[in-house]
Formats: structure tokens, C-alpha cells, sequence
């Protein structure tokens, strides 16, 4: 009798799967994203506005807009280390008009946060990398050192009085920072809801520097509002080759960071790769490129395969690096 009622349920859900499929009910090959965008794009950025996410988000958004002939709204949800933008997004419709950049807290929260609401490998579709950057370490010009080496002395001298902001718990100025503190240069942090406040107070001198990305801060630098001490990036950065690496000094404070677009999980697999399609286009466009050019961005690229196997490595690699520095949100 069990037998012939799972049956009867089979035949049933097959008939009606049939129907809807007659009739246009479930999704077709290729539907999703030939209907799309139908409505204006909610862009996500996880921070506040003035940082090099913002910029991110603004310089692409308007790209998508002209090619797709939808807005793309970008809206900045800073806070909590970019986790109160992550959990929105996490939580929106997965149909494609809702999308966010993100960067390497996406990885680190996981190993600083006791708990998250949401998941960052299965809460989130991969789209593309859009690009890597330099965190620079950059100081109020009235603190008077003069590069790295002179930074690291006064430190020591004056143990636990710099105060050194970032873009927010689990960003990387603040694994940065924790490396500092870790290789005897005892810093404090100051946490922001994104590098853009941040900036303001370096330069108005209620904080001493931040370490942030090098496209937020590079114009306040070359207008001398600030002073440029060494990137915490592996290499010196491509735009300003005379800014030092802190690993040449310092080998043990290394952060390289990236910056790149996903959607909600469960957003179709066609609107995803139109996406990155448009977006592949658009990092070698003259706008992107001179603009990348100008704020010190590397244009990244790649398909979101790809991009989602680097954040598994990267959520990998950074675990035991944050528990042994000691950092926590």
C-alpha cells in the first residue's frame, strides 16, 4: 500500500511538473538572464563612503548602468567589520538585482567573529575579482618621523600611544595592526565604519594614521595632507614604486588585499555569468583603466569558479594567522 502511494505522489509531481512546463511556470535555459535586469540593481557596499569599496562600487555601477540600461544603486552599509552589509545581502532575493562588492574581511570574519548570521561560502554566488590592492600606513604629516624605520622607533619609545585607525574590526589595517603589535611595534588600533571617516581624522590629527587601502588615501597623499610610510602589501605597489614594502624591513607584516562582486546564493547561474561577462569587458575599458591608473588599483578578472576557489584558500590560510595574532572583533 506504501509502495503504491509514493507512486501515485511520483506520477502526480511528474504530471504537474509537465503542466508548468506547458505553460511557462518554471524557469527556461537562458530566461533568467534575457529578462534581466528588470528594475535598478541594489549595489552593496559593506562600507562607509569615501573608501576604495565606494569607489569600487561607484566606478562599476555606472559601467553596468550604461550597459545594462538599469540603474545600479549603490548603497553603503558600513559597520561591524562589513558584516552588517554581508548579512543583508545574504538575506536579499536571489534573482539578480542584488549585488555587492566585498573584500578580505569577507575571508578573516570567520576566524575574528564568535558568531556570524550568515555564511560565506554558501550564502554567497561568486561573480569576479575586480581587483587587488595596497593597504598603505599613512600618518599625520605633524608626527615627526619620516619614513617606516623612524615610525618603528617611535613606537617602541612610546609604547601603545600611536593610534593607528583602519576601516573597521577584521579589516585588513586591522590585521595589520595586530602584526605590528605581534613583531614588538605596539600599536593601537581604532576601528571605523570604513576608510573613508577614518581619513578624516588622520588628517584633522584625531588619530596619528591609518592603514588603509592605497586608492582612498592616495589623493589626500600626493596633496600632502598626508604622509606615506610602506605598504603591507607583498611587493611594491605598481603606481608608487618609491613607497617601500614593509616586508623589507618587517617580514612579518604582509597583507595583500583584493576587492571582488558576489550575489546572493542561488542567484541564477546565467545572470551571474552575464555579470562577469560585462564585468570582464568593463576592467579593460578606457574609463576602468584610467581610473584604475589614477587610484592605484590592479585590475583582477577570472570566472567565478575561480574566484570562489580563492576565497575558500583564503578563509584557509587566515585562520590560523588571526588566532595566533590575538585578534578578535
Amino acid at each position: 500500500m506504501a509502495d503504491r502511494t509514493r507512486f501515485m505522489q511520483r506520477r502526480t509531481f511528474l504530471s504537474l511538473a509537465a503542466t508548468s512546463l506547458a505553460m511557462g511556470w518554471l524557469p527556461k535555459a537562458g530566461h533568467a538572464a534575457a529578462t534581466w535586469p528588470s528594475q535598478p540593481v541594489r549595489f552593496i557596499a559593506p562600507s562607509a563612503a569615501g573608501g576604495s569599496l565606494d569607489i569600487l562600487a561607484r566606478l562599476f555601477g555606472r559601467g553596468l548602468n550604461e550597459r545594462l540600461g538599469q540603474p545600479f544603486v549603490v548603497e553603503n552599509r558600513g559597520g561591524a567589520g562589513g558584516n552588517i552589509g554581508y548579512d543583508l545581502v545574504a538575506k536579499s532575493p536571489p534573482d539578480g538585482h542584488t549585488i555587492m562588492i566585498a573584500s578580505d574581511p569577507l575571508a578573516l570574519n570567520t576566524s575574528i567573529y564568535e558568531k556570524l548570521t550568515y555564511d560565506p561560502l554558501r550564502d554567497f554566488a561568486p561573480i569576479i575579482m575586480i581587483a587587488t590592492l595596497s593597504q598603505v600606513l599613512a600618518i599625520n604629516p605633524k608626527l615627526p618621523v619620516k619614513n617606516l624605520a623612524e615610525f618603528v622607533e617611535l613606537a617602541r619609545a612610546r609604547p601603545h600611544t600611536l593610534n593607528i585607525g583602519s576601516s573597521g574590526n577584521g579589516a585588513p589595517g586591522h590585521l595589520a595592526v595586530a602584526l605590528f603589535n605581534q613583531s614588538g611595534v605596539p600599536l593601537v588600533h581604532v576601528p571605523y565604519r570604513g576608510a573613508g571617516p577614518a581619513l578624516i581624522d588622520a588628517i584633522s590629527g584625531q588619530i596619528d594614521g591609518v592603514i588603509v587601502t592605497l586608492p582612498a588615501a592616495i589623493g589626500m597623499i600626493k596633496q600632502s595632507q598626508l604622509r606615506a610610510l610602506a605598504v603591507t602589501s607583498s611587493r611594491r605597489p605598481r603606481f608608487m614604486p618609491e613607497l617601500p614594502s614593509m616586508n623589507e624591513t618587517m617580514p612579518q607584516v604582509v597583507v595583500d588585499s583584493w576587492q571582488a562582486l558576489f550575489a546572493p546564493a542561488g542567484t541564477p547561474g546565467d545572470i551571474i555569468q552575464r555579470l562577469n561577462s560585462e564585468c570582464a569587458t568593463l576592467l579593460h575599458s578606457p574609463p576602468i583603466t584610467a581610473a584604475f591608473e589614477t587610484q592605484g588599483f590592479e585590475a583582477g578578472g577570472g570566472s567565478p569558479e575561480t574566484l570562489g576557489a580563492f576565497l575558500r584558500e583564503e578563509i584557509a590560510r587566515w585562520g590560523p594567522i588571526t588566532k595566533a595574532a590575538g585578534i578578535r572583533a
